[in-house]
């Protein structure tokens, strides 16, 4: 899986500030906190298995037992304080009802994952709601539910999950209705049903439980639609009603390339940038995402859509097309592109396998140039964007001197300059213990010839030639010609840090200095996608302890450090 957080989704109303304990170390336990986090809650003992509202109530000790006893069962891992989890509630008990009164053999359960934390580690839940469907009782590999949260949209997702993967279509009647009922639905149109074509367009329908998959060989239907030839059609109640994929008659169906295809076309020309929509963007097969940052609230906004998915119809499967309402709480999303409230409306692209951005270089958001915008990027015609804020009036006042992305190469890369720079974030706590080790520095050299003490907010700011995976970071630029760049690796006191200045830039002997085991544990965001998640679950956790009780939902506590690891990993979703 590439490296996207999902926060774009990944992900992601980002609102109010928090300051999680102490800003400490994020790494540990991948799920869940250590012991002394939690108020432990297991005093019930009995299997006994009672219900809510229709819903089954499961702990520790019951939960195997409730795998048994059905053969169906969907469970949703919660938190009290989640405001996302307040929401689902409702509809999952009218979910619940709705099966129950039909004597369907699936039951909807849920788990408190603070009071039965060995439950939420066992199957690793790393956000609330999570929820996950178990057949046959199979406890070691459930499945992810990736329907609609509400009512109709869950039931609508467990029906076809225990369902056949596909309907026979054999009659005009039955494709129009199948056809009709749901936003979008896909008919493998084949001669042949025994053609090896279908068992593959099977195994697809099989494992895309959101959207429903049928097959026909009725002439009468091929004729309807236009058919002619073996082909694989989706239907969409909006932008192209009818999209085919014209199956080779030599090569057959090839899987790679239906997923593709449905990924692809599945999508709306224009997708809104939700909650709701975050995981399609995610799952998007686009590596150029294109952004639109509008105010919904102003009249030219509908025109302003229109250019815009009039050029995404261009550019199908190359680019996705994402409009972003700047009233809703997206701030983190405007951050992370540097874009102000004053400069809306705006677009902004950023390929999400390159890690690259590009800024709109035109003044009017006509059809021609976002779709020339387009073209260029993917031509390699446009240079990448760096943020940057502007550069203060006294950024060399101090002994510390302030660097900002515009600035950065002309004093990091000065040929008679050695150069300490500390790359920091504001929210991180090894940085704000550095902060005074950092001035008492800059105040020791602050009038030598040729070192400079400086330091940048990478949050705003961002250099090509120095990519941020952690807080602190810190880089030794020497003075020569070769642009070179010297990771500082120990600790971080003033007395280890002089000796690496007048060393020239050498690390101190092993022996002479403890290393820095610190630096490797830092506010960091691993490479690895588990350790990402992992990442984000400690430092909510954390925020949970002390902020549950005002806390509307775990995006909203956890939005400063978050907001850390889009920027350390180019997502914004």
């Amino acid at each position: 899986m590439r490296k996207r957080c999902c926060l774009f989704v990944l992900l992601l109303a980002l609102l109010s500030p928090v300051k999680t304990e102490g800003d400490t170390e994020v790494k540990g336990e991948p799920a869940t906190p250590s012991s002394d986090e939690w108020t432990e809650v297991e005093e019930i003992i009995s299997d006994e298995i009672t219900e809510e509202e229709g819903v089954l109530v499961l702990n520790t000790h019951n939960f195997e037992r409730a795998l048994t006893e059905n053969k169906f069962l969907l469970v949703e891992f919660y938190a009290p304080w989640c405001g996302h989890c307040k929401a689902l509630a409702p509809e999952y008990v009218e979910a619940a009802g709705q099966l129950n009164n039909e004597s369907s053999e699936i039951k909807l359960a849920k788990v408190d994952v603070l009071k039965h934390k060995q439950l939420g580690s066992e199957f690793r839940i790393k956000s609330f709601p999570t929820l996950k469907f178990f057949k046959e009782s199979n406890r070691e590999a459930p499945i992810e539910y990736t329907g609609k949260r509400n009512a109709k949209g869950i039931v609508s997702w467990l029906k076809r999950s225990i369902g056949p993967s596909t309907t026979f279509l054999d009659s005009v009647d039955e494709a129009e209705t199948f056809i009709h009922s749901a936003d979008v639905v896909i008919v493998g149109f084949f001669k042949d049903l025994e053609d090896g074509s279908v068992e593959v367009y099977s195994e697809v329908a099989n494992d895309i439980v959101e959207i429903l998959f049928a097959l026909t060989n009725n002439a009468k239907v091929w004729e309807m639609y236009g058919v002619t030839r073996n082909t694989i059609t989706m239907f969409k109640k909006f932008d192209e009603p009818q999209t085919d994929l014209v199956i080779d008659d030599e090569a057959g169906l090839d899987k790679a390339e239906l997923n593709k295809f449905i990924k692809t076309n599945q999508m709306e020309l224009v997708t809104e940038f939700t909650e709701e929509n975050n995981l399609k963007i995610f799952n998007a097969k686009a590596d150029n995402h294109i952004l639109l940052f509008i105010n919904k609230t102003t009249e030219e906004h509908n025109q302003l859509l229109e250019n815009f998915r009039r050029a995404a119809a261009v550019f199908r499967g190359k680019v996705l097309f994402v409009s972003i309402d700047v009233t809703g709480d997206f701030e983190h999303v405007l951050g992370y592109f540097a874009v102000k409230k004053q400069d809306v409306p705006t677009i902004r692209l950023i390929n999400t396998e390159k890690l690259k951005k590009y800024k709109f270089p035109y003044n009017d958001l006509t059809t021609e140039n976002i779709k020339n915008f387009c073209q260029d990027v993917i031509d390699g015609n446009i240079e990448v964007y760096l943020k940057s804020e502007d550069i203060p009036e006294d950024w060399d006042k101090d002994p510390v001197k302030v660097l900002v992305g515009k600035n950065f190469d002309q004093v990091a890369f000065d040929e008679t300059k050695n150069v300490l720079v500390e790359f920091y974030a504001p929210w991180c706590g090894h940085c704000q213990e550095l902060a005074p080790i950092w001035e008492q520095l800059g105040e020791k050299y602050k009038d030598h010839e040729n070192i400079v003490i400086a330091k940048i907010d990478s949050t705003l700011n961002e250099v090509a030639s120095v990519p941020i995976k952690g807080f602190p970071t810190i880089k030794y630029f020497p003075a020569d010609s070769e642009r070179k760049i010297v990771n500082y690796e120990v600790s971080r006191d003033l007395e280890t840090f002089t000796t690496f200045l007048d060393n020239g830039g050498v690390m101190p002997h092993v022996d002479d200095v403890e290393v820095d085991d610190e630096a490797d544990e830092d506010d960091e965001a691993d490479e690895d996608d588990e350790a990402d998640e992992d990442l984000v679950s400690e430092i909510a956790f954390a925020a949970c302890k002390e902020f549950a009780n005002e806390a509307n939902d775990l995006l909203q506590l956890i939005a400063p450090s978050l907001i850390s690891i889009i920027n350390i990993n180019n997502h914004y979703y």
